[in-house]
Order: C-alpha cells, then sequence, then structure tokens
C-alpha cells in the first residue's frame, strides 16, 4: 500500500509539473509596396522580440480572452505612400489600435528613416508585451503615458542600438527644439496623458519627453544600489504587472508605482525637479546593455 501511495504521489508531481504554454498568435498583413529587406528584418524582429518578450496564455486573463477569440493578433504593415488596408486600420501612423472589432497592430512605414523602421517594430510590439501584462491597464486612462511610451522608446533604442549599432536616443533628446526640459521637471503631471503631454514646434512630447522621466526613474533606482538591468526590468515589466494588480482606474496607477519602486509618484517627482538638460549623459543606458541582459 506505501508503494501504491508513494507512486501515486510521484505521478501526481509529475503530472504537475508539466504545464501547456500556448504562445500568443500574431498574423502578419504585408503589403505588396514594401522592400524585401524590410520584410525579412521584420519576420527577424518579431522572433528576436517573441523569444526575449514572450506573450502566452499564463500572462493573464486579457491574454486568455484573445486566446479564446480563436482569432490570431493582427499585424498590417504597409509603405506610407499607399495603405491598402484601409478598411481594416485606423487613421496614419503606427501604432496599437482598438475598436469595436478588436485590437490589432498597424506600422506605417516611412523609409527614408531605415534604422527607425525596423525599431518601430519592436516600439509597438512593447505596447502588445505592456498590455498583455497590465491586463489590458496601459492607456493613459488607467496608467501614466509617460510610463507606457517612454518605457516603448527607450527599449527601442536600446534595441537598435544592439542590434543596428546606431540609436536616436541621445540625439532626440540633445534636441531642445523638440521637448522642454523645463515641462518634464516643473510639470511632470502634464505626461500622464495624451491629451495635456506638451508640444514644441509641432514636436510632441509623448516619447522624447516621457523617455528622459523613464532614464531618470531608472537612474533613481540605481541609487538605491539597483543593477541597471534589475531597473530596466521594474520599469519594462514589474510595473505592469503590479498595474494588473490594481483595479481599473487612473488613480491606481499610483499604487502600482510604489509597490514596484518603493517610492511614491510624488517623491520621483521631487527627484525629478533636480534634474537638467546636462544630466543626460549620466542616465543614458550603458552602450553594452542588451535587451536579454534585462529580460532574462
Amino acid at each position: 500500500m506505501k508503494k501504491i501511495i508513494s507512486t501515486f504521489i510521484i505521478l501526481f508531481i509529475s503530472t504537475n509539473a508539466v504545464i501547456a504554454v500556448e504562445k500568443f498568435k500574431f498574423k502578419y498583413h504585408i503589403a505588396d509596396n514594401l522592400a524585401k529587406e524590410w520584410v525579412t528584418e521584420f519576420n527577424n524582429i518579431m522572433n528576436i522580440v517573441q523569444e526575449v518578450l514572450p506573450i502566452n496564455e499564463n500572462t493573464n486573463s486579457w491574454v486568455k480572452r484573445e486566446l479564446n477569440r480563436m482569432e490570431p493578433f493582427n499585424i498590417y504593415a504597409w509603405n506610407r505612400k499607399k495603405n491598402p488596408f484601409k478598411k481594416f486600420t485606423m487613421g496614419k501612423g503606427s501604432g496599437v489600435r482598438s475598436d469595436s472589432r478588436g485590437r490589432w497592430m498597424q506600422l506605417d512605414i516611412k523609409f527614408s528613416e531605415k534604422n527607425h523602421s525596423y525599431s518601430v517594430v519592436v516600439h509597438e510590439y512593447f505596447h502588445v508585451y505592456q498590455i498583455a501584462l497590465s491586463e489590458d491597464k496601459f492607456y493613459d486612462r488607467d496608467s501614466a503615458k509617460w510610463l507606457g511610451e517612454g518605457g516603448a522608446k527607450v527599449l527601442q533604442e536600446i534595441y537598435s542600438r544592439q542590434y543596428y549599432g546606431k540609436d536616436m536616443l541621445k540625439k532626440d533628446i540633445q534636441k531642445s527644439e523638440r521637448w522642454s526640459i523645463k515641462k518634464v521637471t516643473k510639470e511632470p503631471h502634464l505626461f500622464e496623458k495624451y491629451a495635456t503631454s506638451p508640444t514644441k514646434k509641432g514636436f510632441d512630447s509623448n516619447y522624447t519627453g516621457s523617455a528622459f522621466m523613464v532614464l531618470a526613474l531608472v537612474n533613481e533606482l540605481k541609487k538605491n544600489n539597483i543593477s541597471e538591468e534589475e531597473a530596466f526590468e521594474l520599469v519594462f515589466r514589474e510595473y505592469w504587472i503590479q498595474r494588473s494588480k490594481q483595479p481599473y482606474d487612473s488613480k491606481y496607477w499610483r499604487v502600482a508605482f510604489k509597490n514596484t519602486f518603493g517610492m511614491s509618484v510624488e517623491d520621483f517627482y521631487k527627484k525629478l525637479s533636480k534634474y537638467k538638460r546636462k544630466d543626460l549623459k549620466k542616465i543614458l543606458p550603458s552602450k553594452t546593455l542588451k535587451i536579454q541582459d534585462i529580460f532574462s
């Protein structure tokens, strides 16, 4: 009898040790007007990001609901000169969009910006990743815009430097005509929503100003003896997991923020107020940093 019980326990443990993980499915709709070189690199990028930042059925119930729809997550990509998918997409520009039909990713590619035409794939995929981790509490109705857009901007540039040897992060942030350091440090609450994020000479601060805030946050975490890799992991991944545990409502992102970073939003904004544009060199990601180091 004792032997039978032992065998049962072993079988029970073995059975439960195997957890089926179904990958989040994407369906690519690639326009004929995109260069073959771009299409090849698009497929390469998608393979890399899905391996390093996987979305699967165990992420949370939002992902499970998507899987239960029995339809893949659509990605539409086209050359900016002509969009053959107007019936299925929304407006111009790249982004993650949604309406009564569901949610999809669209890539409006401008070939005069070669590296960006590649790294934008990383940026938009990361938004899907953020949505999946946060239980669809990503947009500024439920989370701070600067954490979402700033995080995606910084990650895409880390990827760009790693795989293409070039990124625009330093160049963009150094352009004073694109964003106001005063707005970021003195009125950071403006960057919590898309509608209130300042513009300067036609340039939207959704990306550059928000990226500066994310880099400053990582810098403050490093002051607490947290490694660079761990600090970025907290911003890119752990925050969104913590956000998923809080109710829907914009005020609860502050709870997730404190639970993740060990400081209140107000405390961080006070620290941010001391930053100057010249501090940029101190807070840029290390040149040797790889996305695999962050999501290991």
